[in-house]
């Protein structure tokens, strides 16, 4: 079934949902190359809608699935923790691919999104031919390395949204103060999102019945299930074996941080860039450099194959 979700639209892109893992996920697809595939998963409080300003330049040469992270935008929330783990969230994705017959293709994922594609290059790194992760840190980092007054200016989030009943009760029915904190880091940013319709889609989808739990949920599955996991994994030796690129913007979540010496710990295959003059939300903030960047990795990650 195809229909159009409120905010702008991307010329050449169709918008379907798919029965898959048992939920109904939510995405856009477009672009006839399929023998170049990319698979898009969007940020924090944002849905497919984020890839708008690259879209068009990925289409070109390539054939794209942007999707609706689980628990986000229009895909299904389900209310059970165990269910809003990153695993999940990369089943969603496996499921998908294999439902699109998508073979192998390149796997690019912002914020929250950033987080779900890393365990997927851990579970089903054999559909991969590379990964993308924009201005994320580890989510393990983040909880047992960062000091408190590192965590925040940037990441005093992730311990609010842990925080058992308070976050609910204080956040209901000012979803729209909320969200807008988050992009008001970056000047000039949210006029952007309201002068191209984004903004009025993005506070649609977190008014959604259940989406501001699912948030609350992501992050508390991050703490208590996903980080216990990826701890044992480092100690074990275990790193993401795909050729890897790590994008930051200057100024945003990475700023300032030893980026590629955390992330090489991490990962086999690993190149990183800066993104000068940007702040957290790249593709939106910077579409032509990020797309350059993109495609240049994009490129070599399907040369070797």
């Amino acid at each position: 079934m195809s229909t159009r979700p409120p905010g702008p639209q991307v010329p050449g892109v169709t918008h379907e949902y798919a029965n898959v893992n048992d939920i109904r996920i939510h995405y856009v697809h477009g672009g006839h190359n399929k023998a170049r595939p990319l698979f898009l998963v969007h940020g924090l409080f944002e849905t497919w809608l984020m890839w708008r300003r690259i879209l068009p330049r990925l289409m070109e040469s390539h054939y794209v699935i942007a999707v609706d992270l689980r628990g986000y935008g229009e895909t299904d929330k389900p209310a059970e923790l165990e269910k809003m783990t990153k695993a999940s969230q990369a089943a969603d994705f496996y499921a998908l691919a294999q439902h699109l017959g998508l073979g192998r293709f390149v796997l690019i994922g912002h914020d929250r999104g950033a987080r779900a594609c890393r365990r997927y290059a851990l579970d089903y790194h054999e559909t991969l031919y590379g990964l993308v992760l924009l201005d994320i840190l580890p989510t393990e980092y983040i909880y047992q390395e960062l000091t408190a007054g590192e965590a925040a200016s940037h990441h005093w989030d992730q311990l609010f949204h842990c925080a058992s009943g308070i976050p609910e009760q204080l956040l209901k029915g000012r979803e729209e103060t909320y969200i807008m904190h988050f992009y008001n880091r970056s000047p000039g940013f949210l006029e952007q999102l309201k002068q191209d319709g984004a903004w009025h889609a993005y506070l649609q989808a977190i008014l959604r019945p259940g989406a501001i739990e699912a948030v609350l949920s992501d992050y508390r599955a991050a703490f208590t299930i996903d980080v216990p996991r990826y701890r044992a994994e480092l100690e074990a030796g275990k790193r993401i074996p795909v050729p890897t690129l790590i994008l930051w913007g200057q100024k945003g979540n990475l700023a300032r941080r030893r980026a590629m010496d955390i992330w090489r710990a991490r990962c086999t295959q690993v190149e990183g860039a800066e993104i000068p003059d940007c702040g957290h939300y790249l593709p939106e903030e910077q579409p032509d450099a990020v797309a350059h960047h993109l495609l240049r990795f994009i490129d070599k990650c399907f040369s070797r194959s």
